[in-house]
């Protein structure tokens, strides 16, 4: 492989315009995963800046999921991988600054979820309604051999299954940025999850069975009721989220009937 050269800037050397080229360079195939970049030292010479600004874009790129650097005798700069996995992480990064609440990504996911279902009963292959299945099936059989008691290891187990329900749909769609923003979207709300959510075998239950209804109208291809039970399952696990969060959850006025904790 011949050499990568970077030439000079002709405006002002910044670390953000050497993050843009070596974005472009990717962007362009120029540079692929696995591609070694020239060291430090070069780069800098070609750039025209000092290490100092060079070093300060490459922590940009790196957060960013777009190099990696390694250490040892082979060691060096490398192009990144990128996959959905660094994607996230760069997003989550981002995130992290900001003051997010869980009604945030249920916003989020009342305004994407619904159209994702219908665009997945014109694209869902039957291989990945078997999948759905096989998820509904699962988290049946979990639930059957539970009776009416439901531990924290069990109820968040269980919980994962559920959004990996969420999870197949987007997929579903065969649109690569709707399901990176569910995935993403579904990820950020398990760790919010562990804060708030409590161990109840009625939730769960509710959860499986929406899921079954849901799971039922996109067999037969019914966009419109697709739609409209997603919606209404959104709005319940909404609800309940808001009823948690205003510590209103008692025996009598809890929307799922739970029991006082």
């Amino acid at each position: 492989m011949e050499e990568l050269k970077f030439e000079s800037l002709p405006i002002s050397k910044t670390s953000e315009l050497i993050e843009k080229e070596i974005e472009k360079a990717i962007l362009i195939k120029r540079l692929k995963p696995g591609d070694k970049l020239p060291t430090e030292k070069k780069m800098a010479e070609q750039f025209g800046v000092s290490l100092v600004t060079l070093r300060e874009a490459l922590r940009g790129l790196e957060i960013f999921g777009l190099i990696e650097k390694r250490k040892g005798q082979r060691g060096g700069v490398f192009i990144s991988e990128i996959d959905n996995q660094s994607i996230k992480g760069s997003l989550g990064h981002f995130l992290s600054f900001k003051e997010l609440s869980p009604q945030h990504l249920y916003e989020v996911r009342r305004i994407i979820e619904p159209p994702a279902i219908k665009l997945a009963v014109q694209k869902i292959s039957p291989d990945e309604i078997r999948k759905l299945e096989e998820n509904v099936s699962y988290c049946e059989g979990m639930l059957n051999g539970m009776g009416q008691q439901i531990n924290v290891q069990q109820f968040y187990a269980l919980d994962d299954r559920n959004n990996d329900f969420h999870r197949l749909i987007a997929a579903g769609s065969h649109n690569p940025i709707l399901s990176l923003t569910v995935d993403y979207v579904l990820d950020f709300l398990k760790g919010c999850e562990t804060t708030f959510l409590v161990p109840d075998i009625k939730y769960s239950m509710d959860n499986v069975q929406d899921h079954k209804n849901i799971l039922g109208y996109l067999k037969k291809r019914d966009a419109e009721m697709c739609e409209k039970e997603m919606i209404l399952h959104l709005k319940k696990l909404d609800e309940y989220l808001i009823a948690l969060e205003s510590k209103q959850i008692g025996s009598e006025s809890n929307l799922y009937g739970l029991n006082d904790r």
